[in-house]
């Protein structure tokens, strides 16, 4: 399958270099960093909106300062924002389903550069907040199977809710079956879950009837930048299907984004994909209330290049 082949890439080729002790110290740091953003600040439960809110607004700036820290030999930004309307998938058949799934909740994004080309990572989660005790089985209901539907078979959908340019496009995402690009962000309402080495309240699930936590969210975002989960995807002309819809959304979003800033997403680089410019941006743009034939979906964008060696004179002995 081409597109699934594009999807996969040589993860061996791209990934960010970590010794083992390297990713558990980052590992435990991403733990207490997500659990640290993620307290309530007056007492009241969060829902799933105020904790993807809290990890694109509160947590990024703190991942940064810790990707830095643990992994010097590579420059890494990172920048969030958080967005209330969120697009929706239309099935073009009906008869699976007359309810219109999001598509995500939140996408991650990584832009690794490198002299010898970029490449793309991305991971559509969809969150869910569980009841102590079904963090790690839980069965999908009656009213959810629309969501789980469109992760785990793609069906030809159309663009709902998603703005002027992109509402009524249709889209058929290939292949048509359950990838490692769209999965389910589980958070355990106690505030953490036992774990064999560390606390967690923030887990991934791939899509199934029954979502099992498999992997903390720490571990899957450390994963994520080495391309070993995600989804990869292409900036070339013709984009295949999946590097399309990601770029639809990012663009979408990047738009609700610039253009609250008075400086619309067209004003940007010809030659930009837009991602250097969101994450500056996002430092004082964290919440945006999409207008009206706007919309968009939140958005955790990482970019890392690697640092050049600085040639220093000799030292006089």
């Amino acid at each position: 399958d081409v597109e699934r082949s594009r999807g996969l890439g040589d993860v061996y080729k791209r990934q960010v270099n970590m010794h083992w002790t390297q990713k558990r110290r980052a590992y435990i740091r991403i733990s207490e960093a997500l659990k640290e953003c993620s307290k309530s600040k007056n007492g009241t439960e969060l829902d799933e909106p105020a904790y993807v809110a809290a990890i694109v607004k509160e947590f990024s700036c703190k991942f940064e300062g810790i990707l830095r820290n643990e992994f010097p030999d590579e420059n890494f930004r990172v920048g969030g924002c958080f967005i209330h309307q969120k697009p929706l998938a239309e099935f073009c058949d009906r008869l699976l389903s007359k309810k219109s799934p999001e598509i995500g909740d939140l996408l991650i994004v990584y832009k690794r550069i490198r002299n010898s080309g970029i490449t793309y990572n991305a991971l559509l989660l969809q969150a869910k907040r569980l009841k102590i005790g079904d963090i790690y089985e839980h069965k999908i209901g009656q009213n959810e199977q629309h969501q789980l539907l469109l992760y785990t078979k793609w069906p030809k959908f159309i663009y709902r809710r998603a703005g002027d340019r992109l509402n009524g496009r249709e889209r058929s995402i290939i292949p048509k079956t359950i990838t490692s690009g769209a999965q389910y962000l589980l958070i355990d309402e106690n505030g953490t879950s036992c774990h064999p080495y560390w606390d967690t309240m923030f887990w991934c699930a791939m899509p199934a009837d029954v979502l099992v936590a498999s992997k903390s969210f720490a571990l899957q975002l450390l994963d994520f930048i080495e391309f070993q989960t995600g989804r990869s995807f292409v900036k070339d002309v013709p984009k295949d299907s999946w590097s399309q819809m990601i770029w639809d959304l990012l663009e979408v979003s990047f738009s609700s984004v610039f253009n609250k800033r008075k400086n619309g997403y067209a004003n940007a680089s010809r030659s930009s994909d837009g991602i250097s410019e969101f994450i500056r941006m996002s430092k004082d743009m964290l919440d945006i209330v999409a207008l009206d034939g706007e919309s968009g979906i939140s958005i955790l964008c990482i970019q890392s290049k690697e640092n050049e060696e600085i040639d220093l004179p000799p030292q006089n002995v």
